[in-house]
């Protein structure tokens, strides 16, 4: 009989518990070294939290799990996982293996998407396309893009509104309103005191009586029908006295008068004067049918493109603006700088607005509470006159203003130096 020493089996004790602890540590990691394991390969870009042992299921049942992540040899920053699958398990070309969360706390695991059609099958060690699950906050910033967007118009739109408003409701219409409410109020006093005056007139009595008067005054003309009769007769004979007048010279001179209508109404049917101009010309009533057709445009025009006009609600329209301009420069000393004046606005416009798109640097100066700007600076007035009809196409009431030595002066006097 063979005797084994001690340290034989102490030996073997170890190697023992060793192999049982590589097993148990394997099997806990849901790897059982004892059966057999399918190996695949999946390529990511990133893998958002995916680590070595997570789960590799396939319609939510394991199959098997990511036994190995470590990053390609090419040094692009890509990782390879290694998938170890139950036994001899096959996958069908054209499935992926997509990263996922598999609970609320962000686990990650690989869902294999198995194209049940295909007809041939990856070998062990192949590569499976691999995909990437988007995380909670993509998918949320996707469901709340399309409510900023439509919150970044209505507040757009408020703006807008708001402006309107502010425009449409300021000092002089709301005293205009004032006014109007009293006129009201003072109207439907008067129609009070009115019915009042005639539920007096109607209680007094006084209808009554002048009705009364109406029928005796009736019956008198019926007592009088013979004189009234002779009255007419006598009337009768008075126009048979006035036919035998010779009355030529009254037609004649009605005549007259007639021919100096019709000499008139001809003057009119002509284009000989002022007046016949007006009903006559063509050109004219074409003009005026223009001009009504063009209104008629411009008030389509307002109605669906409203904010291409809502920044014109403070024109300074018929008055003269006086505007402070910045000290002149030693090379501009004792010339005069032309302007663009553009608008007057008592809100504060972002001189990035399209409307001011293309004519170049905008400038900005605040006089009391309302925002000026202008926009060129030339000594050349055949420059700005050009940059003047530019801005006349968002701006109709652009004006040119005129500076020397820093120091507004009139246009008039400025197109005399």
């Amino acid at each position: 009989m063979i005797k084994i020493s001690k340290y034989s089996k102490l030996g073997f004790l170890v190697i023992a518990c060793l192999a049982i602890l590589v097993w148990g540590i394997n099997f806990l990691k849901g790897i059982d070294i004892l059966k057999k394991n399918t190996n695949y390969y999946v390529i990511y870009n990133k893998i958002d939290g995916l680590l070595p042992s997570g789960a590799v299921t396939i319609n939510g049942y394991q199959v098997g799990q990511v036994s190995e992540i470590k990053f390609l040899s090419d040094y692009s920053g890509r990782l390879i996982a290694t998938l170890s699958l139950q036994e001899d398990f096959k996958i069908a070309k054209g499935s992926t293996a997509k990263i996922v969360s598999s609970d609320i706390m962000g686990t990650k695991s690989i869902k294999l998407e198995i194209v049940h059609t295909a007809a041939q099958y990856y070998n062990e060690y192949d590569t499976i396309p691999g995909d990437t699950e988007s995380d909670l906050k993509e998918q949320v910033s996707m469901q709340v893009l399309p409510l900023k967007k439509k919150a970044e118009e209505l507040i757009a739109s408020l703006d807008s509104a708001i402006t309107v408003v502010t425009y449409v409701f300021n000092e002089r219409t709301r005293e205009n309103l004032a006014e109007s409410f009293e006129n009201i109020n003072r109207t439907i006093a008067n129609i009070e005191a009115s019915s009042n005056e005639l539920k007096v007139i109607m209680g007094s009595g006084r209808i009554n009586s002048i009705v009364e008067n109406l029928d005796s005054i009736t019956g008198k003309i019926n007592n009088n029908s013979g004189k009234i009769t002779n009255i007419i007769h006598n009337l009768s004979s008075l126009s048979d006295s006035l036919a035998k007048l010779n009355i030529s010279p009254v037609f004649e001179e009605i005549s007259s008068s007639v021919a100096g209508i019709n000499a008139i109404i001809q003057k009119l049917n002509t284009t000989e004067s002022s007046a016949g101009l007006l009903l006559n010309d063509p050109v004219l009533y074409q003009n005026l049918n223009n001009l009504t057709g063009s209104l008629d445009m411009l008030l389509k025009d307002i109605r669906i493109n409203p904010k291409r006009y809502v920044h014109f609600a403070a024109f300074n329209i018929g008055k003269d603006v006086y505007i402070t301009a910045k000290p002149a420069q030693s090379d501009e000393k004792d010339k005069v700088i032309y302007k663009v004046f553009l608008i007057s606005s008592p809100a504060r416009l972002s001189t990035e607005s399209v409307f001011f798109k293309g004519l170049g640097p905008i400038e900005e100066i605040k006089l009391s509470e309302t925002y000026n700007y202008m926009a060129g600076k030339s000594i050349s007035f055949e420059e700005i006159s050009k940059l003047l009809d530019t801005a006349r196409i968002n701006f109709p009431n652009a004006n040119l203003v005129a500076f020397k030595n820093g120091r507004k002066i009139k246009l008039e006097k400025a197109l005399k130096n």
